[in-house]
């Protein structure tokens, strides 16, 4: 038995973000690939060490109008392109397109919790990433400087607090000036949730690296991120916990 990769590989999205300035109704699409490779040790079933590499690539919409002490922000997958080898279904990925989460940014610049129009499971799994589309950052924060953050999520029953160090710097993006944020987290994992398998238990940790790159605008041009998770999957059929590795690797981009 093997469990399903997209069940652990999801809670990677979350480092997948971009961020955008404060506008008004303000509207910008973007591309976001990611690729994960996810190792299962299934010793105890005899079966050894599994590996599974693969790459999702999303298309998401971001519409952010200025509000009363921040912004109310709509999140739109406008479509989602399993890889080769992607363990997520094509009819569950077709499903996705469509999907809308809104939820509301203050005035720091951290998201507060979304609310997903209707029920998509597939669409689901993708809320991470969404939840973190904007990281916490205030209008029109300079370079030099630096803060750390602690947030709280709930990704469907799975817990996740996170402690992240940001820094801004001075950079450049095909000769433009640009604002780079730079984030380093480490993370703690803990929760369950229902799968198609059944009951699934997943504790763990988690470490990773984020870069944006913001031009005078206040739109991110470029971002990309990695992480690693080390989880342990408890469920009903296997008496013992599973160690799982999952390693994510994301670039988004900006498009015309």
């Amino acid at each position: 038995m093997m469990v399903r990769p997209w069940v652990v590989a999801a809670m990677g999205l979350g480092p997948v973000t971009v961020w955008m300035g404060p506008t008004v109704d303000e509207v910008a699409r973007y591309r976001i690939e990611v690729k994960s490779v996810v190792e299962q040790d299934l010793t105890q079933l005899g079966q050894g060490k599994q590996n599974q590499a693969f790459a999702n690539t999303g298309y998401f919409t971001v519409t952010t109008r200025d509000s009363a002490g921040g912004q109310s922000v709509t999140f739109t997958a406008d479509s989602l392109v399993p890889g080769d080898e992607s363990p997520i279904p094509a009819d569950a990925a077709k499903s996705v397109a469509g999907t809308r989460w809104h939820g509301f940014r203050g005035a720091n610049g951290r998201m507060g919790d979304l609310e997903m129009e209707g029920e998509n499971p597939a669409a689901g799994i993708l809320e991470p990433g969404v939840q973190s589309l904007l990281p916490p950052m205030a209008r029109a924060t300079p370079a030099g400087k630096a803060w750390t953050d602690t947030t709280d999520t709930d990704n469907n029953g799975i817990g996740v607090r996170t402690v992240t160090n940001f820094q801004t710097s001075d950079d450049s993006f095909n000769g433009t000036k640009v604002v780079r944020l730079a984030a380093v987290y480490s993370s703690a994992i803990s929760g369950a949730r229902t799968t198609p398998q059944g009951p699934v238990t997943i504790e763990g940790t988690g470490s990773g690296s984020n870069t944006w790159l913001v031009d005078g605008s206040g739109k991110c041009v470029s971002a990309s991120h990695s992480a690693d998770q080390q989880l342990t999957v408890s469920m009903s059929q296997v008496p013992q916990p599973i160690p799982v590795s999952v390693h994510t690797e994301g670039q988004v981009m900006l498009l015309p």
